[in-house]
């Protein structure tokens, strides 16, 4: 339970959770049970919330594992540019690119905390084909092993990295592999699903801080991707249901769990990634 959030009682008699005596209307306190109804508790027996426990599990987050990441002019997926870009491995890889996205008129939306403006990355940035290019690469070599590429958020991180990638002429990751662009681990997605009634937000930030994941700069797309990275190893550790999936049925569960979470979570994009086609540049709207 979040922080200053206000503590619910419950309206009639019912028994403790904890010691099954009688908690009279109006003296307990209501928390969400594992199933997602009701339970109430005796004051002095409500414990706060806390994540589960890691345990020693054999499963894929034990596997070699790289997590994507993105820094970018906005959240369109057709539209908005790729600025950075970084992977980190649990074999240790770790790879950074800052693009040049060109000289035309752009602007980064309003609120981007990633803290990169348009004009460093012209001047810092190497060409966005060539970028692309590298980092096209390295996911493909990646996937082609079977191997689970992690992405937080994943439909719009691959989303609008598949439309740069038509923009600048790089042929995608997807239609480089014969099985596509799989298999995805979204660390988003298997929370949700894992643990559905947690109360309080569901950023990258509010997540990682709930499984007490180091996380040093929200916003930068190499401090993201490593905290995505050690995310999604802590919540394959977590639950038991979760990491005795093999890679192929995980992906395939996804795509089920985000379409069911996204009647509650609005959401236009497929999981992982929808294929749109690029669009011109439009000013994003004012704040």
């Amino acid at each position: 339970m979040s922080a200053g959030a206000p503590r619910l009682s419950n309206d009639y008699d019912g028994p403790c959770a904890v010691c099954g005596a009688v908690v009279p209307a109006g003296t307990g306190v209501l928390r969400h049970g594992p199933t997602g109804g009701w339970e109430v508790f005796h004051p002095e027996h409500a414990r706060e919330p806390q994540p589960p426990r890691r345990r020693d599990l054999p499963g894929w987050h034990r596997r070699r594992l790289m997590a994507l990441d993105i820094a970018t002019t906005g959240n369109r997926a057709a539209v908005d540019r790729v600025l950075t870009a970084a992977v980190r491995g649990s074999d240790g890889t770790s790879r950074d690119w800052m693009l040049d996205p060109g000289s035309n008129l752009l602007s980064a939306a309003p609120g981007k905390g990633h803290g990169v403006t348009i004009e460093r990355a012209r001047a810092e940035g190497v060409p966005a084909p060539e970028a692309l290019e590298e980092l096209a690469g390295v996911l493909t070599d990646h996937l082609a092993a079977k191997e689970l590429l992690v992405v937080w958020f994943a439909p719009h991180v691959l989303t609008l990295l598949h439309a740069e990638f038509l923009r600048h002429g790089v042929t995608p990751p997807a239609d480089r592999l014969p099985a596509g662009l799989a298999p995805v681990c979204d660390p988003l997605v298997l929370d949700r699903h894992a643990d559905r009634y947690r109360p309080g937000r569901r950023s990258l930030e509010a997540v990682t801080a709930w499984y007490g994941v180091p996380h040093e700069r929200p916003g930068d797309a190499a401090s993201d991707a490593a905290a995505t990275l050690l995310l999604a190893q802590v919540i394959g550790a977590s639950y038991p249901a979760l990491a005795r999936l093999s890679r192929p049925v995980l992906h395939a569960e996804q795509v089920l769990w985000h379409a069911d979470q996204s009647r509650h979570h609005r959401d236009p994009l497929d999981w992982p990634f929808t294929a749109v086609q690029p669009l011109p540049w439009q000013d994003p709207p004012p704040a």
